[in-house]
């Protein structure tokens, strides 16, 4: 039976030193820290992880501000309250809730966001940070991953790492920053060939693919460290966990080190700012 790696009790030890700097920062600055959350429709899934955000921050002392936009916006209209926000020295960090409607650029709006304040590590600004191995903002995400490696003392260095996915989001940058640590990573996509054998031979198999339970016995090394990032689980919890030596729930997993890794990288942004 693997060990489970519980994310809930990681963000918790990880939540008592966060509260500590945004109260720190509230009695040195006379306000607390500020996160606007811009939402443009109405995603349920979306709605659904603001409220936790929302929820989270409220739980640590920080101020989050949930801006809303019909479905049918114009990209000025966004790119209008995107500078408003820039200029608000008050409001520390900005996100883009995803997905966003079609007719809307994502990235060009994403680019619009000021590179200190954006705490979701995607502007390109920040993504060639991170590439070139000085990051300042992290995708949550990836942040919330090494964390949760960083809290149970799993160390990368020298060990084979398998990262099913390559996204901008999650994939790509938990690659370089695990490559930064020393570990060998091999990167796992649809052009990949034979990806059963590559993720087989990876000591430790991060699995953000988006795929429920693509991930079986066939692409677990007995004994190998299993961290599963999907929202409904990308790997088949019931025949990997006589497997592994090791893997994290869903839920309950990478998912509460997310939202915390959120608000750790807007305190950087609240530091950048004072």
């Amino acid at each position: 039976m693997a060990f489970v790696i519980d994310g809930t009790k990681a963000r918790d030890h990880h939540k008592a030193r966060l509260m500590e700097r945004v109260q720190a920062f509230t009695a040195s600055a006379g306000y607390p820290p500020r996160l606007a959350i811009i939402q443009i429709g109405d995603n349920k899934d979306s709605s659904t992880y603001i409220e936790q955000k929302k929820r989270f921050g409220a739980s640590v002392g920080a101020a989050v501000d949930h801006i809303r936009f019909l479905e049918d916006v114009p990209q000025a209209e966004v790119a209008e309250r995107v500078a408003a926000l820039n200029a608000d020295a008050r409001t520390h960090g900005i996100i883009i809730q995803l997905p966003i409607p079609a007719h809307l650029d994502k990235q060009a709006l994403i680019n619009l966001i000021d590179a200190a304040k954006d705490v979701d590590g995607l502007t390109d600004a920040n993504q060639s940070l991170l590439d070139a191995g000085a990051p300042r903002m992290i995708p949550a995400t990836a942040k919330g991953v090494m964390l949760l490696l960083d809290f149970y003392g799993i160390d990368c260095r020298g060990k084979a790492v398998a990262v099913w996915g390559r996204s901008r989001l999650v994939g790509h940058p938990i690659a370089e920053l695990l490559r930064s640590r020393g570990a060998r990573v091999s990167v796992i996509h649809s052009q990949t060939p034979s990806p059963e054998v590559v993720s087989r031979a990876a000591d430790i198999v991060i699995a953000a693919i988006g795929r429920r339970a693509h991930l079986g016995t066939a692409h677990i090394k007995p004994g190998a460290v299993v961290i599963d990032i999907g929202t409904q689980g990308d790997v088949d919890h019931a025949a990997v966990e006589s497997v592994a030596s090791a893997m994290s729930p869903v839920p309950g997993g990478v998912g509460p080190m997310t939202v915390l890794s959120l608000f750790d990288n807007l305190m950087v942004s609240a530091a950048l700012s004072s």
